[in-house]
């Protein structure tokens, strides 16, 4: 029964060791770092994507007037073909019109909340 016991404690000592030294080394685990790049893709996705509607709603102002679209629909046809209207995260970038001539898009980010400290903005 003693050899049970000092087993038992040997193998909580070294998992205590193990995770002791990965917290002392503030190394982050395999799978946290491709989590972190494949989100940095996105975001990186995003920011692409946020350009290319802002230029397509700056085309479609030139051909009506320097005027702003009310909403992302009057962008369909034309020269809006293949333009992606979603973030890298799936979710739908979200347009607003300032004034007669300027728009804000974005993207809620990583966390899905619009107004929050990880939205990707681009005002034009």
């Amino acid at each position: 029964m003693r050899g049970k016991g000092a087993l038992v404690i040997l193998l909580l000592a070294a998992v205590v060791i193990y995770f002791v030294y990965f917290m002392r080394t503030e190394k982050k685990a395999p799978v946290e770092e491709q989590v972190s790049r494949f989100n940095q893709t996105r975001a990186e996705l995003t920011s692409v994507n946020l350009e290319q509607v802002g230029r397509a709603v700056q085309e479609w102002m030139a051909e009506h007037e320097g005027r702003v679209p009310e909403s992302l629909r009057e962008l369909q046809g034309g020269r809006s073909y293949g333009l992606s209207l979603t973030d890298g995260w799936g979710r739908t970038i979200r347009y607003q019109k300032l004034s007669d001539t300027e728009f804000e898009l974005r993207s809620a980010g990583e966390d899905g909340r619009f107004d929050t400290e990880d939205d990707l903005v681009r005002s034009y």
